[in-house]
């Protein structure tokens, strides 16, 4: 599996450990989330020990707890908040580096530390500094990416995101999300092969921190560059625009194997 060499590494005139790359993960979870929620038909509440995101009445979207703030806590506050965090009956993303105590609390599991070898569904935690990207290949003459700038290219994108990574619910809202796109906080990118959308993916920006997120191909289209594609571009578009470092989590093999190639590094070990 993919790791750093050195304990530390050169990112500007910064040095930035395993442990901060590992936050910077954490931080981009947190923000791609806080981002659904920044929707007119989306609430997002934060209640001073966590937050979530859910739709309003009568509107669909993701409903999701997450930047769970429970460390410093007294052991009862810990049960009180983890009690009603589990009441909302809703998912919940527990920061990579929270404790084991409040892990436990969360999810009747201990955490795993130094894990290198992942298994194939594991989800590996990784992140990309500008020095460890490879160089990008050529994409075939039928594939071509575009960046999303109009209220029509999102709602292509919309349809291809949710259809592929949430079954068709409308996670992404082609109406109330589209300002996400014209305020720059969120760029998503399109992958045509043969002039037919097949393949999305998306970059969040937080002062220098971005996330890559909604990285999908239609099935029958796979393994033919497409994803490769539009990660290529997300990612060129990042750190042309001064993007320190790129985050991600990333399910299966198979997407380990293609973010791996694109020269991101996985960091469960430092859990």
């Amino acid at each position: 599996m993919g790791k750093i060499s050195t304990k530390e590494l050169n990112v500007g005139m910064k040095f930035m450990d395993a442990k901060q790359i590992a936050r910077y993960i954490d931080d981009g979870a947190n923000y791609y989330l806080r981002l659904f929620g920044d929707a007119e038909h989306m609430e997002y509440v934060d209640l001073g020990y966590y937050s979530y995101v859910k739709p309003k009445e009568g509107e669909q979207g993701i409903q999701f707890v997450f930047d769970v703030r429970l460390e410093d806590l007294s052991p009862e506050m810990k049960k009180d908040k983890t009690a009603e965090i589990k009441a909302l009956n809703m998912p919940i993303w527990l920061d990579i580096l929270a404790s084991n105590d409040v892990h436990k609390l969360m999810f009747g599991t201990e955490k795993e530390h130094g894990k290198i070898e992942l298994e194939d569904n594991d989800e590996a935690y990784m992140a990309l500094l500008p020095q460890e990207r490879s160089i990008p290949l050529p994409n075939g003459s039928d594939l071509r990416v575009i960046k999303v700038e109009t209220k029509e290219q999102f709602q292509v994108w919309t349809t291809l995101a949710n259809d592929i990574l949430s079954g068709g619910s409308p996670d992404m809202n082609a109406e109330y999300h589209y300002p996400l796109v014209q305020k720059r906080l969120m760029k998503c990118y399109i992958g045509y092969k043969n002039d037919v959308p097949a393949a999305v993916s998306a970059i969040m920006d937080k002062e220098g921190i971005t996330s890559l997120e909604f990285v999908a191909t239609l099935p029958a289209m796979r393994r033919q560059g497409l994803s490769r594609a539009v990660c290529n571009m997300a990612i060129k578009d990042a750190f042309d625009d001064d993007s320190k470092i790129i985050t991600l989590r990333a399910f299966g093999i198979e997407a380990r194997r293609l973010y791996e190639s694109l020269g991101f590094q996985t960091y469960n070990y430092v859990l």
